[in-house]
């Protein structure tokens, strides 16, 4: 039996343009530290060798520094690596993936799949005959499966890894199918392009490893990589978490709320309720029907120490008001918020937002009233 470590859209030098300038470069150091996790951890684990199923890097752009991490952790793991470039940094000519460029940066444990071709690498691992085969992305799209005519050796320990989409059979970004699969017959098949990954298919003969370090908040919860350990017989698959942050949506009802400090505490003990702590970054959708005159600071709750790593707040709340009634008012008010109304039903958080803030100082305006 072997063991190894599969990974993949790790997207090293990541823009984390979703955050502002300071937050976004905490994250990429933080990146490249889960990086230095995941190789703590394949060489204390008893790792065979590990599987990076493409976009290790975000772009074609590769800092010093990142290069420099790579290098040194691929020579102290010194066991086989192998990496199947994908649609975020194919291996293209000028890119780092060059053959000449990649022979002399990295160690010489380091593989690279440098062509669309399926193409294979023979080793013996424990005694076992192993084959691991992958291709690369040669550019951002890939409308073929360069499995298709391919069939593994039934008397080696068959290993696939490479980038590509089961989600969408239409897709640009290599659209496989189970069905390729299958038919190549691999006892392992390591994936990426998927950052919430599937379940694993076919026995735990295929899986998508996700990324160690979710990006965006539709990258919800820990995230890590895959362990396998397998032969011939079968294949055992645990997911191991890596990262250091994890990205949290959620939503809170503030229905009878009349100042800010109402809300204030209200998100408190919302946060506090469900754990969240400094590993968080909460992207946080207040709902309900709040006081009319009531206009939420939204800037400033995110600038509240409330314990988090990084705090969003999307005001969708809406003033107690009649919707229905408001709708036939033949009066100036009425005129304000039909008006308004397609702010207030956009599908843009932002454009909804503004929307209920104008109709918010409208009618206290109308009314007499201050907002606060």
């Amino acid at each position: 039996m072997i063991r190894l470590l599969h990974t993949g859209d790790v997207h090293l030098d990541s823009a984390f343009s979703g955050l502002d300038s300071r937050h976004a470069e905490i994250r990429r150091r933080e990146l490249r530290d889960t990086f230095t996790a995941m190789m703590d951890y394949a060489c204390t684990e008893d790792i065979d060798l590990l599987l990076i199923a493409g976009d290790l890097f975000d772009g074609a752009s590769v800092t010093h520094e990142t290069l420099a991490l790579l290098i040194r952790e691929f020579e102290r793991f010194g066991k086989p690596v192998f990496i199947a470039p994908g649609n975020h940094d194919p291996a293209l000519p000028d890119s780092i993936w060059a053959k000449n460029r990649s022979r002399d940066l990295f160690p010489p444990n380091v593989h690279v799949f440098r062509t669309s071709e399926l193409s294979s690498f023979d080793l013996d691992i424990r005694g076992i005959p192993v084959t691991v085969c992958g291709f690369a992305f040669t550019e951002s799209t890939m409308e073929t499966v360069p499995l298709e005519g391919h069939t593994a050796d039934p008397d080696r320990l068959n290993l696939l890894v490479c980038h590509g989409d089961m989600l969408n059979p239409q897709s640009l970004t290599c659209p496989l199918t189970p069905a390729h699969l299958e038919a190549f017959g691999a006892d392992y098949a390591a994936l990426g392009h998927i950052h919430n990954p599937p379940l694993p298919g076919h026995g735990n003969r295929f899986a998508y490893c996700g990324c160690p370090e979710a990006r965006a908040f539709d990258e919800t919860g820990p995230k890590g990589a895959i362990v396998a350990d397998l032969d011939k017989t079968g294949v055992h698959l645990r997911r191991v978490r890596f990262s250091r942050r994890r990205y949290e949506k959620a939503e809170l009802a503030l229905t009878g709320v009349s100042t800010q400090a109402d809300v204030r505490e209200a998100v408190a003990d919302f946060i506090e309720e469900n754990g969240w702590g400094d590993d968080t970054l909460l992207y946080l959708r207040l709902t309900g029907m709040a006081a009319q005159s009531l206009v939420i600071d939204t800037e400033s709750l995110e600038n509240t120490p409330f314990g988090l790593f990084y705090l969003r707040v999307e005001d969708a709340t809406l003033p107690a008001l009649d919707f229905a009634a408001l709708e036939k008012d033949i009066t100036v008010t009425g005129e304000v918020y039909r008006q308004l109304r397609p702010s207030l039903e956009s599908d843009d958080p932002r454009t909804r937002e503004v929307g209920i803030r104008a109709l918010r100082y409208a009618l206290s305006a109308l009314a007499g009233e201050k907002t606060f």
